[in-house]
């Protein structure tokens, strides 16, 4: 009699053994795609992807973004021909990683850091004075760190939110607020 309950037991176990190894899947990995808005000096528009792992409550990934800015910084520099001195920052590429720990099965609190490169671009319009204008671009490297709060929204939406500090050389720098919304596959 007790030869079947040990085989019992032994047919359970593995039957049990599967089912519990198929949990539901860490809620923070995989790929994903976003679409982010920010304000540092200027606002700024653009999206992202990346791919987290998870193990447990940390979570780790790779990353990338994309942004521009949807503003113009001119001055006017003589008032009678309207000559126009402006600034462009253009667009920012992004690539790193971020490190993170899961409150819960729904909030993601993380780091991260990577290289950036800015592009800036300077514009002279002579206005009605004649003359000849001019335009000049230069592309800023840099390196970016930043911390965050990724919620999810349902099964696969989130929303962030993140500071991020960006240094640039030649002493140009910029601190970034930025909002995104995004979906994990």
């Amino acid at each position: 009699m007790l030869k079947y309950y040990v085989a019992a037991i032994m047919v359970a176990a593995a039957v049990a053994s599967p089912v519990s190894a198929q949990e539901e899947p860490a809620p923070f990995a995989g790929p994903r795609v976003e679409a982010v808005a920010g304000i540092s000096e200027e606002i700024f528009v653009g999206g992202g992807f990346g791919y987290d792992f998870q193990k447990g409550k940390l979570v780790f990934g790779v990353e990338g973004e994309v942004t521009t800015s949807v503003e113009k910084d001119c001055e006017v520099l003589t008032p009678g021909i309207q000559d126009r001195l402006c600034l462009n920052i253009g667009r920012d590429l992004y690539a790193g990683g971020r490190v993170g720990f899961a409150v819960g099965r729904t909030t993601l609190l993380y780091a991260k850091a990577g290289y950036t490169n800015l592009r800036l671009k300077d514009t002279y319009d002579p206005g009605t004075g004649g003359g000849t204008g001019f335009e000049f671009t230069r592309n800023l490297d840099g390196i970016r760190v930043g911390a965050g709060l990724e919620q999810k929204l349902g099964r696969n939406a989130y929303v962030k939110g993140e500071w991020r500090y960006s240094n640039y050389e030649n002493d140009n720098y910029k601190h970034d607020g930025l909002i995104g919304i995004g979906f994990r596959f």
